[in-house]
């Protein structure tokens, strides 16, 4: 099947009109503390959510452990809350994704451990289940080793999109192995959309360090497309939900450099996760984190990468930066969104709330959990400011500069 590849011009928001600026020259758009509403009350936080959806009155958070579903009426009093841990019909084995369900009222689960959407009633009654083929083998815990989320599973019509491991995940750099594939509900043969190895160019360019290393992210948009950003050939694809069609739009702004700062900090918490006895300072933990790093410099990539996440709305992919004073994965405050208003593609730096984390981004608002100091999470909202003033083109993007897989297997 041929794929079409088309290219979307692009454009700046707030850059100069008499020359190309870069994507760094953008103004911040701020939201404030004013644009957050926090909407599950205190008494009932959640920990290590997985995803949120708001969908027929309720507001759904899925978390890592039982009872894994909690569903919120909008004044945020606690209306249903399921799902227990084991085999058996309606149990979770890793559920990684929500989604609503076709009858009202229901939410379907993606259960990444048994290859299987399970569709709930909005009390908890299993309606209907469908298994998957196997997508391959992922570390459990590769959340905390690396950005690019391998678990993510989204609904497309007719079937659902995620990404196959054939060799399994351990490390962020086999990320780069997984195929986008669409599964059909008519129980027939996955559909392979893109082939990050093969498929995507920057793949054969990737940096040689295994460590906070760029990696392929995706995401479902709401018109049923498919965001896909290849963070080394710094350029995302919008894909049919069929796969015959592609549109490609160059992103202009170049990673910075990864600093130690950013190492250190990765590797403390590494370290930290390993600790789990209290018997190591927390001196002890940063000294020894700190010659780690050190040590291990080569193991780390020589640029930040460009994003690590990404989340579709509606005319609109955002990126979150990577921040190495956030999140040891730096997960920052701040997102670069690509706008798809008009025939021109355009761009916007915005800035959420401390300690906001989205999960789902609408036309107005988004919605996500809000995190306190003691790692508890809340179900929270945020508005969204106004897009406005587009701009002409910049030039487009030259070649990444950084040590590729081959240049490295060739010094050796």
């Amino acid at each position: 099947m041929k794929r079409l590849i088309l290219t979307i011009p692009l454009a700046l928001a707030g850059a100069s009109c008499d020359q190309p600026g870069t994507f760094l020259d953008l103004p911040i758009i701020p939201i404030g503390p004013l644009s957050l509403t926090v909407l599950a009350p205190a008494e009932d936080p959640l920990w290590e959510v997985r995803d949120v959806l708001a969908h027929d009155g309720t507001i759904w958070a899925l978390t890592a452990s039982a009872p894994y579903v909690h569903g919120f009426a909008p004044s945020g009093e606690l209306t249903s809350r399921f799902g227990d841990s084991g085999e058996g019909p309606g149990e979770f084995r890793f559920p990684s994704a929500v989604w609503p369900g076709e009858a009202p009222g229901s939410l379907t689960v993606w259960d990444s451990g048994s290859f299987s959407a399970l569709t709930f009633s909005g009390f908890g009654a299993l309606l209907s289940s469908q298994h998957a083929p196997a997508l391959g083998a992922i570390r459990s815990d590769i959340a905390s080793v690396t950005f690019g989320d391998p678990f993510r599973a989204v609904r497309v019509p007719g079937g659902l999109v995620t990404v196959r491991y054939d060799s399994g995940v351990n490390h962020g750099t086999d990320l780069w192995n997984g195929r986008l594939v669409r599964i059909p509900d008519d129980g027939g043969d996955p559909q392979v959309l893109i082939d990050f190895a093969t498929e995507l160019p920057g793949a054969p360019m990737r940096p040689a360090g295994s460590l906070l290393a760029p990696v392929p992210l995706w995401d479902g948009c709401p018109d049923g497309r498919i965001a896909v950003l290849d963070p080394v050939a710094r350029t995302l694809f919008m894909v049919d939900p069929d796969g015959d069609r592609q549109e490609a739009v160059a992103l202009s702004w170049h990673p910075g450099p990864l600093d130690a700062d950013a190492r250190i900090a990765y590797m403390t918490a590494r370290v930290r996760s390993e600790v789990t006895d209290g018997s190591v300072s927390e001196a002890e933990i940063e000294r020894y984190a700190t010659e780690a790093a050190r040590n291990a410099v080569e193991l780390f990539a020589i640029d930040e990468p460009l994003g690590v996440d990404l989340k579709c709305a509606p005319h609109r992919v955002w990126i979150q930066e990577f921040e190495g004073t956030s999140h040891p994965l730096g997960y920052g405050p701040l997102w670069r969104t690509v706008n798809f208003d008009d025939e021109i593609a355009t761009f916007s730096r915005v800035v959420f709330p401390p300690d906001f984390n989205p999960y789902r981004i609408a036309e107005t608002h988004a919605i996500g959990v809000l995190l306190d100091s003691a790692g508890l999470q809340r179900v929270a909202t945020v508005s969204l400011p106004l897009f406005s003033r587009q701009v002409p083109s910049p030039s487009p993007p030259p070649p990444p500069e950084y040590a590729t897989v081959a240049q490295a297997q060739g010094d050796h």
